[in-house]
């Protein structure tokens, strides 16, 4: 695939998710030279909203476009997070069938691109496969199996099928499968639309594992890369000697709080540079949602107050210095203290002067 081929995109999120998808949206525009991005929208509020935009590149497009007499069964049986994993598949074949794609991307709406991702998709194309999964990259250590076990050996963040006979078999089990069970819990091997993954490649022959390291970054693996500077605007890192460019960042799991923080949910924040790195990968997302949520609220009166949590309730007493040397000795338990409040949490108002660096949304890359 070459930059001039058209690279075509789905996601699907709700008001709630608003801010997020807009950010994705503004980093494919800034780093896709050409793309076709099919949103999915999961409320009237969304739908409305992006409608009215009109997006360049985008395809807005309603959940009644999808919905069918099993899936409004579907709805009223699992809750907003585990009916939008059961669609995830349904949205896929959807783009493909009804548009006649010739290969389509399922990106989740809170993934942010810091370079262009053409290469990832050219992977696939060049081992002559049909469906490409991008691994959770957990370290590999005594806890790694269990990672894998609960959370699934790939991440459902980024994944490519072509509309092809085997690629579309593949597309179809999955989608049976979550029509089936798809639940925010571990049963049977199962856990969301997620691990079904972690069968395909010894069931199916077409499945490609990513090797780019640039590609699924994470609050769960950024502890394992060194920061090695930027390159034409580009975030490089180095992975055991090997340097690589980041392709996108999934901001997955953060939580904005009523102290007026937002936690991070970075597992390992202790590790030697990861400030740095929480400067340069988040301070860059916080400053664009920063951006995107005033304009918002400008345009549309839309604000974020339901996404915030109560910051007492949510931590409990996990992060209490006391219960920290408690369970893991005093010195142990006194430095993961103060690594989760040094780089796990940073303020929310922090990057707001950033804001207008981002232009419009209308703006040409």
């Amino acid at each position: 695939m070459t930059k001039r081929e058209k690279m075509v995109f789905c996601t699907l999120f709700d008001s709630n998710y608003l801010d997020k998808g807009l950010a994705l949206y503004l980093s494919m525009k800034r780093h896709i030279s050409a793309f076709k991005l099919y949103i999915f929208a999961f409320d009237d509020k969304s739908f409305k909203i992006l409608k009215s935009m009109k997006l360049k590149n985008v395809i807005v497009l309603s959940v009644e476009d999808i919905m069918t007499v099993r899936l409004r069964e579907i709805r009223e049986e699992r809750n907003r997070a585990e009916f939008c994993w059961t669609c995830t598949p349904i949205i896929l074949e959807y783009v493909l069938l009804q548009y006649g794609e010739k290969a389509c991307t399922y990106i989740d709406a809170d993934i942010y691109f810091f370079s262009d991702p053409t290469e990832l998709i050219s992977e696939i194309i060049s081992a002559r496969k049909s469906v490409g999964l991008v691994e959770h990259r957990f370290r590999r250590n005594s806890e790694y199996g269990s990672h894998i076990f609960s959370d699934g050996r790939y991440c459902v963040q980024f994944n490519t099928f072509l509309n092809d006979i085997k690629g579309m078999e593949v597309l179809a089990n999955w989608k049976e499968s979550c029509l089936e069970w798809c639940y925010f819990k571990y049963e049977d091997g199962k856990l969301g639309d997620q691990k079904y993954t972690d069968k395909w490649k010894q069931r199916y022959q077409c499945i490609y594992e990513c090797q780019n390291l640039g590609a699924g970054v994470a609050p769960w693996n950024l502890h394992l890369y060194k920061y090695e500077g930027k390159k034409n605007e580009e975030i490089w890192m180095k992975y055991r000697g090997i340097p690589f460019r980041m392709i996108f960042y999934h901001f997955e799991g953060m939580k904005y709080l009523s102290d007026g923080s937002i936690d991070l949910r970075l597992w390992e924040p202790g590790v030697l540079g990861t400030s740095r790195k929480v400067h340069v990968i988040y301070g860059e997302y916080f400053a664009m949602i920063e951006f995107i949520r005033r304009y918002l609220a400008k345009k549309y009166g839309i604000s974020f107050g339901q996404m915030i949590l109560d910051a007492h309730s949510f931590r409990g007493q996990n992060y209490f210095l006391k219960e920290l040397c408690k369970a893991n000795g005093i010195l142990e338990g006194a430095w993961k203290w103060g690594a989760y409040w040094m780089n796990s949490v940073v303020n929310a108002d922090k990057y707001a002067s950033e804001k207008g660096k981002f232009g419009c949304f209308c703006r040409k890359k």
